[in-house]
């Protein structure tokens, strides 16, 4: 067990130790296609596949498999999450200013591709955290990469989403290949249009080294926590946040900074009793401190333990998800709003994933009425001012 006071200079391993590899992965896959695929799948995942992708009758098939006990809890976090991500679509904005009709309309992308994680038996909860909000944004087809299990086939719980949500196609592959070829394509796989998805170090590399030929959502690397308490905050509580976040992974950045070193010395006993890996410990001056670090560190999580939080939200600025004193981290994995979120520092310029991601706002001019003369002349000076001395007598021929 080891307990570190004071956050270390870096997480985990970064995507720069990995990159190299990782490019002769997906150079591989460019040139050898399927056949570089199944070939990385048994050196990798240790399982012999000869096709790739799973048509709806094979995932109906394996969807049947699925317990009904489970099959309803999906059923109704799929309706909760869906009724959410209705509620926040954005509509098309159209206004007249000045004589000017003009607005941003929303359009869904046409192809996406969700990479869900490998495990014993998946990670369901992802394929749900990203293809309802994606479903409810109008993208046109969805395809998902996933990890066989060890028998070669998929998880039924995710063929069970899969069929629910319409699917166009799973994938039985992983890893770096799988987002090679979900960039790329290949004579199975479609290439897409984005990629999103969490994922090991090796998946998140790859979603760097492709984006000059695709879109992805971001970083989403090994799990981060940080928890912030003061002294009237439970440690038990505590405790079980963080090992519920540990779970995710040997590679987890799990903190707690708190203003009690009663609270931190019994977190600290709970963890030694019931947990295995790496933690931090921080006993700061003050709640005003702990934030100051949260917002440089930007973390993926962070658990608010702290009476009158009330006080400090608004001064919480780089972190995907903020989990407010009874609520556990663990509650937004699994009923959002997502569990999709950036790690390693991205923070501070994104967040969770959401239906946005899923959007793109198109500007249409549609119209000018009555334009005051001001704004077209406005417009030619601008314009010959840039030096596009047609574009100013193409507005000049219609306005004058």
């Amino acid at each position: 067990m080891t307990v570190i006071r004071g956050l270390p200079e870096r997480r985990s391993i970064g995507l720069v130790d990995v990159l190299d590899r990782v490019r002769e992965i997906i150079e591989h896959v460019k040139i050898y296609g399927d056949k570089a695929l199944i070939e990385l799948t048994k050196k990798f995942d240790g399982v012999d596949i000869e096709k790739i992708s799973l048509d709806r009758e094979e995932l109906e098939s394996i969807s049947r498999e699925l317990d009904e006990r489970t099959m309803n809890a999906i059923d109704e976090i799929y309706g909760f999450l869906e009724e959410f991500y209705r509620s926040i679509k954005p509509f098309d904005h159209i206004v007249t200013v000045n004589g000017v009709r003009l607005g941003i309309v929303w359009r869904g992308i046409d192809r996406v591709g969700i990479y869900v994680p490998g495990g014993a038996r998946g990670y369901p909860s992802t394929l749900l955290m990203a293809g309802i909000p994606a479903r409810v944004a109008g993208v046109r087809e969805i395809y998902v990469a996933t990890p066989p299990l060890r028998n070669g086939s998929i998880s039924p719980a995710i063929a069970y989403i899969a069929m629910k949500m319409g699917v166009e196609r799973v994938y039985r592959i992983g890893g770096a290949h799988a987002i090679a070829a979900m960039a790329y394509g290949t004579e199975s796989i479609v290439k897409v249009d984005k990629i999103v998805g969490p994922g090991n170090i090796y998946v998140q590399a790859a979603k760097f080294l492709v984006q000059d030929v695709v879109a992805i959502d971001g970083i989403e690397g090994p799990t981060e926590l940080i928890v912030v308490a003061d002294e009237y905050a439970d440690p038990e509580k505590i405790a079980f946040d963080m090992m519920a976040q540990a779970e995710h992974g040997i590679h987890t950045f799990i903190v707690l900074l708190t203003t009690s070193s009663i609270v931190a010395d019994r977190v600290s006993a709970i963890l030694d009793r019931d947990y295995v890996h790496r933690y931090y410990i921080d006993v700061v001056g003050s709640i005003d401190e702990a934030i100051e670090i949260v917002n440089r560190v930007a973390p993926e999580h962070l658990a608010l333990h702290v009476r009158n939080w009330e006080r400090y939200i608004d001064r919480i600025r780089n972190v995907g998800a903020i989990s407010i004193d009874d609520i556990p981290p663990a509650l937004i994995d699994y009923i959002g709003p997502n569990h999709i979120l950036p790690t390693e520092g991205w923070a501070r310029s994104r967040g969770c994933l959401t239906i946005y991601d899923f959007l793109k706002p198109v500007s249409v001019l549609f119209e000018v009425e009555v334009v005051p003369r001001s704004l077209i002349e406005a417009v030619k000076i601008l314009a010959e001012y840039e030096g596009f001395v047609i574009h100013s007598k193409s507005v000049g021929v219609r306005y004058g």
